[in-house]
């Protein structure tokens, strides 16, 4: 079946959107080079989304679209334990094969998130990964495998957290440390470490007592 040449266009100003803004930010996108590297004119982006806002509210979604697909096609492992480590690896590999998504992202914080709050597409009930996070850390409670006053969304932020901060602070990381974080024998290290790190802190030894109270002198 032969696609509309519309939903073609569409697609392609969508896609020319996505790298502009990743490389410009809101702020320094410009709508006419969208229109050339799309092969349209400037007339037909505001035909399809109205004004820059809406077209970059529509990256957005789009990108927060792609991430909610490949969490869908996540399957999870009857071991609670292979199956926090297979999702573990599965967010950081998606994170890593879609740069645009972390720079897309980052800049969106700097704008405190206004344009993603403003959109119907996307909200708490989108994400499979936080169902998933709940479920596989539910069954590991339930086995005796995971620690019970562990939490979904502490676990949920962890993994994204150090699966994000690597890649949004390469270039700064790379220049202190002294070696380009990106090479892949220090990427797959980075990602057996957000597994150690996860898992180590789920496991039933790792409760730790809750420190005593410190007495005031009277």
């Amino acid at each position: 079946m032969r696609r509309d040449p519309s939903d073609q266009l569409e697609n392609r100003i969508l896609q020319a959107a996505i790298e502009e803004f990743a490389e410009h930010g809101f702020a320094g996108a410009r709508i006419e080079r969208i229109g050339r590297q799309a092969g349209t004119v400037d007339r037909m982006l505001y035909y399809y989304y109205g004004n820059k806002e809406r077209l970059y509210q529509a990256v957005l979604e789009q990108i927060y679209a792609d991430m909610i697909g490949a969490q869908r096609n996540f399957v999870q492992s009857a071991d609670p334990v292979a199956g926090m480590r297979q999702l573990i690896e599965h967010a950081w590999d998606h994170y890593v094969a879609n740069p645009k998504l972390v720079r897309l992202l980052m800049n969106e914080n700097l704008l405190r998130g206004r344009h993603i709050r403003e959109s119907e597409q996307v909200g708490p009930t989108s994400f499979p990964l936080i169902e998933t996070v709940s479920s596989i850390l539910g069954a590991g409670q339930a086995q005796g495998v995971f620690r019970d006053d562990a939490t979904s969304e502490h676990v949920l932020m962890t993994i994204m957290s150090l699966g994000f901060f690597y890649l949004s602070n390469q270039y700064t990381c790379s220049a202190w440390l002294g070696g380009d974080l990106m090479k892949k024998p220090r990427r797959s290290a980075w990602r057996e470490h957000i597994c150690n790190v996860v898992l180590d802190h789920l496991s039933t030894g790792a409760r730790r007592a809750a420190p005593a109270p410190v007495r005031r002198k009277a």
